[in-house]
């Protein structure tokens, strides 16, 4: 008996998601207005009567917006022609990481990020600058962005994430000079509109994912709020890869 309910409560669902997906997609005139009457008189009287699936349905329908969302940002998610990209650029996968040089999870999540690198040989990485906690955090991105022009990156980008404590604007140019970057070119070209462009896209981006702290990951379909052990990342991109090759 709890069987057949179950599979009516899916079957109402199916045709409530169906509903909200002609209301946007079909003309009016789909469905008469008596038809239009029963059915949603069929999935009120069974979500009265069986109130435990709306946080399912709601969960869903929250799942299929944030899908929705990335698709339709992908060339800004995937091929803005700015954000550094690490791993294998030509990878089966691409992991996205939204992150700030302040943020101590950031710091904490930093050795999972490079094992993964450094295991994943299919694996793609975009790191999306997204300074929120700090003026120098904003410093830091736009000096991190500048590094690329040098190929010093990945190293500038450890060696801030590996700073214990806040980043000073100093300290930024000290961690600088240690990897080899030319500061006073680096310096110059951090004063590029450019580099303020591309934060506010960032910015921008996450807004618009509802990422609002760091670190905030993308994989697949997946936004994945804070910092998870190295073990729960690879399940998340195994999903991922085996989402992929079903499609």
């Amino acid at each position: 008996m709890s069987r057949i309910i179950k599979k009516s409560g899916f079957l109402l669902l199916g045709m409530f998601f169906l509903m909200t997906s002609f209301a946007s997609h079909a003309q009016e005139n789909d469905f008469s207005s008596s038809q239009k009457e029963k059915i949603n008189q069929m999935i009120r009287t069974y979500i009265l009567e069986h109130p435990e699936i709306l946080p399912e349905a709601i969960q869903i329908l929250q799942n299929r917006s944030k899908v929705a969302k990335l698709a339709q940002n992908y060339t800004a998610l995937y091929e803005d022609g700015f954000s550094y990209i690490g791993g294998n650029k030509n990878g089966d996968l691409t992991m996205i990481e939204f992150f700030d040089y302040n943020c101590g999870y950031c710091k904490r999540v930093l050795k999972a990020v490079e094992r993964l690198k450094k295991e994943d040989k299919n694996l793609r990485i975009i790191y999306k600058e997204f300074p929120i906690l700090s003026e120098t955090s904003y410093i830091a991105s736009k000096a991190a962005m500048a590094a690329i022009k040098q190929g010093k990156y990945e190293e500038f980008h450890v060696a801030m994430l590996s700073n214990s404590g806040s980043l000073t604007e100093d300290r930024i140019f000290e961690i600088a000079k240690a990897v080899g970057l030319d500061v006073k070119q680096l310096a110059k070209d951090m004063t590029s509109p450019v580099m303020e462009r591309n934060i506010k896209i960032n910015q921008n981006l996450a807004q618009t994912l509802d990422i609002t702290g760091t670190p905030g990951f993308i994989i697949g379909d997946t936004i994945i709020p804070g910092a998870l052990p190295y073990e729960e990342l690879v399940k998340l991109i195994k999903k991922a890869r085996q989402q992929k090759n079903r499609k």
